[in-house]
């Protein structure tokens, strides 16, 4: 475009093109999810009976619309040896499907609804780059993929500010109304909350010293991460190519329950401290008898501190205590190649023949869950990503390949 406005580009500007791109797309439900049906069986005595399929249908539910944008600018240099990609885009997923929970005693579970408007917003950087290129056939190529993303829930419905995504007992992930996809909810540690105390802030325990939880939940977390990046860097030479990943994921925050069930039987790291257990005094206050608050002098056992934290306010006990960062940073791939030449193939049936052997998920380099992976979630059938309960450990796997080309 720029040549034919006789504009042209710089030498050293290989290639450059702008976009800007619109859509609208429906997401419809499943077939039979319009009109409620009946099932018709029988009881034990032979007596015919009717019942209801669970969720309640409605005929005035319609498609889902989500409405995209995005805009971006890709630029090469160098006869290819630089390139940039940049993208924003934004998108809007009205008339959200949802199964909405209601009472059972009206002979169902959950009913179908349009509601809400979520909203992503975020960017993409993809860089390309070969800093090396010699003579003798040695090149190393470097891959940067850099993103962040902004998950919103603009509105649910008028009678609905939180819609669960998953969880257990008293901690779930919910999406939050004017807040985000994805918050975490659990129980806190009870606190002075009056701001005019000379205690603001301060951790409330009992007479005896014990830590105390509130059992209404509350915000506690987001599993939303504030950036993820990617470098993939790729080395070749004379038929060999070695090639590895570099995975990064910066900010949100996970629940464990592996941690929090570790702490309870008292194998967790935390619960003995270069090996020793000694008694503590919390830097709280307790609430005497007139009502007011006394700094606390009441000494307890590491035993019964984490018995008191793990047990309290629901079966995953005080949530506060179990969310931890979901930063990671890992070596997500690791490879090695050998392509044969034409001239060794000359006096084969083979055009192509290429050895290789890769290794994922290698060394976890960064994180701060204790050995537990913030990737080995609760439930991998829903989004609700921040939340993990005794999970399986993720698993490294080798693969050995044979490429044949006749």
């Amino acid at each position: 475009m720029m040549n034919k406005m006789d504009k042209p580009l710089p030498e050293w500007v290989t290639f450059a093109k702008a976009r800007v791109s619109f859509a609208q797309v429906g997401n419809d439900m499943d077939a039979y999810q319009l009109y409620n049906t009946y099932s018709i069986g029988s009881d034990p005595e032979g007596n015919t009976t009717v019942n209801t399929k669970g969720t309640l249908y409605d005929e005035n539910v319609r498609s889902e619309l989500i409405s995209s944008w995005e805009a971006g600018l890709e630029l090469k240099f160098l006869n290819n040896r630089l390139g940039f990609d940049f993208a924003w885009y934004k998108s809007n997923a009205r008339r959200q499907l949802l199964d909405l929970p209601i009472d059972p005693l009206s002979g169902y579970e959950k009913k179908k609804i349009n509601a809400g408007d979520i909203q992503n917003t975020g960017i993409e950087l993809m860089v390309n780059a070969r800093p090396i290129e010699t003579s003798s056939g040695f090149t190393w190529d470097l891959m940067v993929n850099f993103s962040k993303n902004s998950n919103k829930i603009i509105e649910l419905t008028p009678d609905i500010s939180l819609y669960s995504l998953g969880g257990y007992d008293n901690v779930q992930i919910y999406a939050n109304a004017g807040g985000n996809y994805g918050e975490i909810w659990g129980t806190q540690f009870k606190r002075v909350t009056d701001k005019s105390s000379p205690y603001y802030g301060k951790m409330i325990v009992t007479k005896d010293g014990l830590p105390t939880g509130d059992t209404e939940k509350v915000k506690i977390g987001d599993q939303q991460p504030d950036a993820l990046l990617g470098i993939t860097s790729t080395f070749a030479y004379k038929g060999w190519s070695l090639s590895f990943l570099i995975d990064s994921r910066f900010g949100g925050e996970i629940f464990s329950g592996t941690n929090r069930a570790m702490q309870a039987s008292g194998t967790a790291a935390v619960t003995a401290i270069n090996g020793e257990r000694p008694d503590m005094t919390l830097d709280a206050v307790f609430v005497d008898d007139n009502g007011a608050y006394q700094p606390n002098a009441s000494s307890i056992t590491t035993q019964q501190y984490w018995e008191t934290v793990t047990g309290s306010t629901g079966n995953l006990g005080i949530g506060e205590a179990n969310i931890y960062s979901a930063t990671n940073v890992r070596l997500r791939n690791l490879s090695l190649n050998y392509a044969f030449n034409k001239q060794m193939l000359a006096k084969t049936p083979f055009q192509q023949v290429k050895l290789g052997v890769s290794c994922n998920n290698v060394w976890m380099i960064k994180s701060h869950l204790n050995g537990v992976d913030p990737e080995s979630v609760y439930a991998t059938s829903t989004n609700a990503t921040g939340f993990e309960n005794g999970g399986s450990p993720t698993s490294r796997s080798y693969l050995f390949n044979v490429t044949l080309g006749f």
